[in-house]
């Protein structure tokens, strides 16, 4: 939206990256079922609509079976107030229970009708940026289509402004740079981190977790088993040392298979797995924590009735820890992932898989989420499992299944990008599938890898599209970069494709001279590999061209665009899509180059035959009748330029709605046409409205809302 100077809004057409251009999808294939669609469809996309009453944002984790409530430690947390309380592991161990401490705690906050409660899986930076898009929307805050990264500007301006008795919490925090920026500096909301990271201990009032007392290890075992043998209780806790995570995964295998503490010590004592459980720096679990997560994983698959529990854990072990939606688990028996069911193959329908993933929360080897939608598993039994898997030779071809599905998704993803929360989940997925599973890829496991790769890609590409953070799709997108020039070599399409989609991360976040380098590249190896008329090769040059024109080398800018144009109406046809939007972009530059005769024909043209081609609200038919008078408009065309806003305008909002942001984008530029003219009377309404929809729809500090206020207030000075 302007900030006064009344440049148009132009639609997104310059860089072109097609979906899935030159990443083959991997040889899992891409199978397609009704399953996957109600994942992509059904994933939790919270309402932009704001929220009246007690809002409550994210997956609350549900409270295991004999909880204990660690009173105290809830009164810490009470009396820290308002600011930052860290719940972090006296020891630095996973599985103390930190993240029920959190839980519990959120839990009485929603029942005491807190304003806000937000729980956020913080253990990377991308899934932060997602959990506080889900909050932003849930508030009712920013619109639909917002970047992560404003969305969570807006949450933290939001909690400054007005967060009395709001609580948000970030759980499992591994990356406190990233999070710092979102924190709130100053206000009444409250932030809870939990984390075994030592750094994160200085954010706020600190609130230390160890594991539990003998008293509270003995309640729960006994509470949670019927056995009142004290003397064997203590024993157990003790060999176990007290972990609550420990201590509950044998309490499932007692009650389940009516044991005496004494039989379940001497199996416990009896079961070699040095092998499936590494020592990691900072980890120093008790004697008994990888025993007591495969005793009972091997009693609930001894008591599974679907023959599906062993597939569905290895399924958990590999994807994201912040959670898996029950859509995705569904989705994944048509795909082919569970195919150790035997004669039970064909029970892998929901109806069975809600049953196996019931058996397996009962035997506390997985837990839901928030209203059951979210399936999730401690860190600790991911990677006991992993490794577990590792070393029988089996992990890499769960993996192949996984990436099939994955694909499959991919694939499947709608581009209009109506589900925005399904499209982050589905990255936050590949991400952590290859977090997992890359380190156990040897020389054996080519396909895989390459599967692997290829998923990699799409994650970097959907990431672009998005456009949450340039840093993020930075971050994944260098690495897969290198491994595409090591494993498919320099001029493979995928190995230059992955350079394309870094180079647009890279222009992304400003990083212009990088961006032309890789570009540069990118367009002479699709000339030698592909040809000159390729299309992706016109891709390349339409994508160099757009970052000239951006890095203010117009000359050069307009050389490729004039050719990439050429080009397409001889390959393409005069009105194929990608023509149309070479013509636009070749305006675009010959206007930023004052060449407004030209630009004004070119986008007449374009005009024209995209209301013949695509209709006449097609928002690229909005896009370029928007694009033409602005161009009007820069030329001192006025009443040409006004009259096209005005159509654009009341096209947006039969097609879009009132308060749309190119609704309103689009009524900004009318009134700055208005005021242009010296038509202050009609400009001004114009501009009230417009700030009073985007303070409702934006939030007050939103970018738009604050130029808005900005065209406003010059109205108002240039009608004295």
């Amino acid at each position: 939206m302007s900030g006064g100077s009344g440049a148009g809004e132009r639609p997104a057409v310059r860089v072109e990256i097609p979906f899935g251009q030159g990443v083959q999808i991997g040889e899992g294939g891409t199978q397609n079922n009704t399953f996957i669609q109600t994942y992509i469809a059904q994933v939790i996309q919270p309402s932009s609509s704001p929220v009246s009453g007690p809002v409550v944002a994210g997956d609350v984790p549900l409270p295991p079976a004999a909880f204990q409530p660690r009173a105290d430690l809830l009164a810490a947390l009470r009396k820290s107030g308002p600011g930052v309380s860290v719940i972090r592991s006296v020891t630095g161990m996973r599985g103390v229970g930190k993240t029920q401490v959190a839980a519990t705690y959120a839990r009485s906050c929603i029942d005491e009708g807190w304003r806000l409660v937000a729980w956020i899986n913080a253990q990377d930076t991308a899934a932060v940026l997602s959990g506080l898009a889900v909050v932003a929307a849930r508030l009712g805050i920013g619109a639909p289509d917002e970047h992560a990264e404003d969305a969570a500007a807006l949450v933290r301006s939001r909690l400054e402004a007005d967060g009395e008795r709001c609580l948000v919490v970030f759980d499992n925090l591994a990356d406190l740079d990233g999070l710092r920026p979102f924190l709130p500096a100053t206000g009444k909301s409250q932030v809870v981190i939990t984390s075994t990271g030592r750094s994160v201990a200085y954010l706020g009032t600190p609130v230390p977790v160890d594991v539990f007392s003998e008293g509270e290890a003995l309640a729960f075992l006994v509470q949670r088993t019927g056995r009142a043998d004290a003397a064997g209780a203590v024993e157990l806790a003790r060999e176990l040392g007290c972990l609550p995570l420990a201590l509950a995964q044998a309490a499932a295998v007692i009650a389940a298979q009516r044991l005496d503490y004494w039989t379940y010590l001497y199996r416990v004592r009896s079961l070699p797995v040095r092998d499936y459980l590494t020592p990691a720096a900072g980890e120093p679990y008790p004697h008994g924590v990888a025993q007591a997560v495969l005793l009972s994983l091997e009693a609930a698959t001894a008591a599974d009735r679907t023959g599906l529990c062993d597939a569905l854990i290895d399924l958990v072990a590999l994807l994201s820890p912040a959670g898996i939606p029950r859509s995705l688990v569904h989705a994944a028996g048509p795909a082919g992932v569970f195919p150790d069911a035997g004669e039970k193959q064909h029970a892998a329908d929901p109806h069975h898989i809600d049953e196996a993933l019931g058996h397996l929360a009962d035997a506390s080897l997985l837990t839901f989420g928030g209203d059951g939608s979210i399936v999730s598993m401690h860190r600790l039994i991911m990677r006991v499992i992993r490794e577990r898997r590792a070393r029988e030779g089996t992990l890499a071809a769960t993996g192949s299944a996984i990436c099939a599905l994955l694909s499959a998704v991919t694939q499947s993803l709608d581009q209009s990008w109506r589900n925005r929360t399904t499209i982050r989940d589905t990255v936050g997925q590949v991400i952590a599938l290859n977090y997992h599973l890359a380190p156990h890829l040897g020389d054996g496991h080519a396909t895989v890898a390459r599967q692997l790769l290829s998923l990699r890609g799409w994650a970097v590409w959907l990431m672009n599209e998005l456009g949450d953070s340039a840093a993020w799709a930075i971050e994944h997108g260098e690495p897969h970069v290198t491994d595409c020039e090591r494993v498919l070599g320099d001029t493979h399409p995928s190995t230059i494709t992955a350079r394309s989609n870094l180079a647009h991360a890279y222009q992304e976040a400003g990083r212009l001279d990088r961006a032309i380098s890789l570009y540069e590249r990118t367009l002479t190896d699709r000339e030698r590999v592909l040809g000159d008329t390729h299309p992706d090769t016109l891709g390349s040059r339409n994508n160099l061209a757009h970052a000239y024109q951006e890095a203010g080398r117009l000359d050069r800018a307009i050389s490729l665009f004039e050719r990439t144009l050429t080009d397409r109406e001889r390959v393409l046809g005069d009105t194929h899509p990608r023509t149309l939007a070479s013509r636009s972009n070749l305006a675009s530059a010959y206007q930023d180059a004052g060449r407004l005769a030209e630009a004004i024909s070119l986008y007449e043209r374009t005009l024209t035959d995209r209301e013949r081609v695509l209709g006449d609200t097609h928002p690229d038919t909005l896009g370029s009748r928007n694009n033409l008078a602005h161009a009007y408009q820069d030329a001192g065309r006025l009443d040409q330029a006004i009259s096209l806003y005005e159509r654009t305008l009341t096209d947006y909002e039969r097609v879009l709605g009132d308060t749309h942001p190119s609704t309103l984008a689009s009524r900004n530029n009318l009134a700055r046409a208005y005021q242009d003219a010296g038509r202050l009377d009609q400009a001004i309404p114009l501009f009230e409205r417009t700030l009073t929809d985007c303070e409702r729809v934006l939030g007050d500090t939103h970018p738009d809302t604050l130029a808005s206020r900005n065209n406003l207030a010059r109205a108002y000075q240039e009608a004295g």
